[in-house]
């Protein structure tokens, strides 16, 4: 990446985390409205659909106030670990919080889809729920080249997304891109609950 466009890269990054971080103190409420008090149910269906085991090593990309997270712990059990990334400060103090009062040791920091804390090869699967069109073009394409390099080979991403009524962004159309990003075995599928209409995508990091 040129200086340039990692400058700018950061500047959106910046803007992008001032946007977010003002949400945190509403985002439990937002979602539990959005639900009709079924969250929990949702993220469990999510958990589900991207088929994490126990053992499993996790990391959600935008995890905000961190409710999938948690959940993925309780899938991936005492001998698999967890990990949070948002861009909001806010976002990650607040799932800090909530880790702490429900005893779930999950980590959560501060990070970028488009630079990736964590060393090669170090997750089965990364999730990406409610975010990934939350970001300029280049910044998405530079955050699949960083999940690749993190993910173990043969792990997974697992993309969700609500569906547009106005047709704008469908995580369906993503799949060439992935595929161009080295990305195999691609799968996607309906998502319903409640109100709710979406897509998953989960494709697979097959490394040589």
């Amino acid at each position: 990446m040129s200086e340039l466009n990692s400058s700018q890269n950061s500047q959106q990054v910046k803007k992008q985390s001032g946007q977010m971080g003002s949400w945190a103190r509403y985002y439990d409420l937002i979602m539990t409205l959005m639900t009709f008090g079924r969250e929990d149910k949702l993220r469990q269906t999510t958990v589900k659909l991207a088929r994490l085991e126990p053992g499993d090593r996790v990391l959600e990309i935008g995890c905000s106030t961190g409710t999938l997270s948690l959940a993925s712990k309780g899938q991936v059990g005492p001998s698999g670990e967890v990990f949070g990334i948002d861009i909001a400060p806010e976002m990650i103090a607040v799932a800090r919080r909530k880790a702490t009062r429900k005893g779930v040791d999950v980590n959560f920091q501060v990070g970028s889809i488009a630079g990736i804390p964590f060393p090669d090869n170090r997750f089965d699967t990364v999730l990406c729920s409610f975010m990934i069109f939350h970001m300029p073009e280049d910044i998405r394409l530079q955050g699949f080249k960083e999940i690749y390099r993190v993910l173990k080979s043969e792990g997974h991403l697992f993309i969700v997304d609500s569906a547009s009524k106005d047709k704008r962004y469908d995580v369906r159309e993503l799949a060439p891109v992935l595929k161009a990003n080295s990305y195999t075995d691609i799968e996607s599928g309906g998502m319903r609950f409640a109100l709710f209409k979406g897509w998953f995508l989960r494709v697979k990091a097959s490394k040589q």
